[in-house]
């Protein structure tokens, strides 16, 4: 039986939240968010990843916690008890053995969202799946199953793969080229939601008394022909309880900007200052289609670790041990070292002129920068290091009050809508539930509880895009 053909072109009709209910009748109604609240995201890294590297040298944590369903069960029970937009799983299609240890063994996302569906009922959940390595009808049909799952909670993180180590493991002998990457990214989400329009509201009327199963008449093929792909359509899954799965994207480069601003609802970055953040959004908005004004601008949240002290006297020491136990502060002192040419052993000594400028020649201004004005002080290279980390990651240690007016302040700038909580340790993790979140919530800018009914697109504040 042919299904009539659904005209992929046609532009995306954005609805608000309280037209919902009309276009999707079995999508209940929901509120948007005030625009006050600061989204929060966590993404779980376990056993360690880039900027925590050693977690799994934590005794309070298990060993395996990469592959430990019992630890990610309780991440994504605290994540509820604070009342968290998402919890988000990262991954790549490729094992590096000098890669950190979480890398080197951990879950297919999908598989680990769908176990968490079962143990979570209000947290939403986002998966990342490379546009390169999977074919679009897969994509669509593994993102619409866990979002019936776990009733209009996913979210799919969209990445075009990095790596020829990850070429190699599909066949390919090395990676395809930037620009196409991205290309066929932008026509595989084309895809995509087109198959998630496969089916109308009421396709599925499942009438005993009458026998019928599913109205044809409300079932489009797709038919889409492309530059990379040839898919008839419709889809084996009918439409998505929140309108359609969200996605997300963490897009750096021109093209990737591109892609972002025309196609996600919410964009990963990892910004490490509030300068650094308004930069990038500005970039993002000006990659975006200036004809295009149905599109809402999508959320920018910020990659963060937080390191919560009993009070600020003692944060110094909590972000030097941090770095301690991570090793980070041995590797910015060996990269420092092969720029300058001189051994760490003699970062006590002050820094002159020739330090300056090797490190221009080396690095560039990001180090030749600090290490001139740090000489006009007077000081020792040792007492940059810290300085130079800061410009690499935003990490934000001290009082519950300090990280809440933290992320306050990042929030009233405009350089966030909101952050992703980078989590390998547990007790941390308690820890901003249990003081920063009631410090949050005090001041107006987290939720206390969840709505009664609430999909993941409902609680980001994100249109619900249909085909029309």
């Amino acid at each position: 039986m042919a299904f009539p053909a659904q005209n992929v072109h046609a532009d995306v009709v954005l609805l608000s939240f309280e037209k919902r209910e009309m276009a999707l009748s079995d999508v209940d109604a929901e509120v948007t968010p005030p625009q006050s609240v600061l989204h929060l995201g966590i993404m779980p890294t376990a056993s360690g990843a880039p900027d925590d590297e050693r977690a799994w040298l934590n005794p309070q944590e298990p060993v395996d916690a990469s592959i430990n369903s019992g630890w990610y069960r309780k991440v994504a029970e605290l994540a509820e008890e604070g009342t968290f937009d998402f919890l988000f799983v990262a991954d790549a299609v490729f094992a590096d053995p000098s890669g950190p240890p979480h890398y080197l063994s951990r879950f297919e996302p999908l598989t680990l969202l769908s176990y968490l569906a079962a143990w979570t009922s209000k947290v939403g959940l986002v998966g990342t799946v490379s546009s390169t390595y999977q074919h679009p009808y897969n994509i669509a049909r593994m993102m619409l199953s866990l979002d019936h799952l776990s009733c209009g909670r996913a979210g799919w993180n969209v990445v075009t793969s990095l790596s020829d180590q990850a070429a190699r493991n599909f066949g390919l002998s090395g990676q395809i080229d930037h620009q196409t990457r991205y290309s066929r990214a932008q026509e595989a989400i084309e895809v995509i939601r087109g198959l998630w329009a496969s089916h109308d509201p009421g396709a599925f009327p499942r009438n005993r008394a009458t026998g019928e199963y599913m109205d044809r008449s409300k079932v489009r093929a797709l038919e889409h022909h492309g530059e990379f792909f040839d898919v008839a359509g419709p889809l084996n899954i009918e439409s998505s309880p929140q309108g359609e799965p969200v996605i997300f994207q963490a897009g750096q480069s021109p093209q990737g900007l591109r892609l972002a601003s025309a196609t996600a609802d919410a964009v990963f970055a990892m910004p490490t200052s509030i300068q650094a953040a308004i930069s990038y959004r500005a970039r993002l908005r000006e990659a975006g289609d200036p004809e295009s004004s149905k599109r809402a601008e999508p959320l920018l949240l910020a990659r963060l670790i937080a390191l919560v002290t009993d009070d600020d006297a003692t944060a110094e020491e909590a972000l030097a041990s941090y770095w301690q136990l991570h090793g980070t502060w041995d590797r910015m002192a060996e990269r420092v070292s092969v720029a300058i040419g001189r051994p760490v052993s003699t970062f006590h000594q002050q820094i002159d002129e020739d330090d300056v400028e090797r490190g221009m020649a080396h690095e560039g201004t990001w180090l030749a920068e600090p290490l001139r004005q740090a000489a006009q002080e007077g000081r020792t290279v040792a007492s940059i290091l810290g300085d130079l980390l800061e410009q690499t990651q935003f990490i934000v240690a001290g009082s519950a009050e300090t990280i809440a007016e933290k992320m306050i302040e990042w929030k009233s700038a405009g350089a966030a809508d909101g952050f992703v909580l980078q989590v390998s340790d547990v007790a941390q993790l308690h820890r901003f539930v249990d003081e920063v979140v009631p410090v949050l919530r005090r001041r107006g800018v987290a939720r206390s509880e969840y709505p009664e009914a609430s999909s993941l697109r409902g609680l980001l504040g994100r249109p619900v895009p249909l085909q029309a």
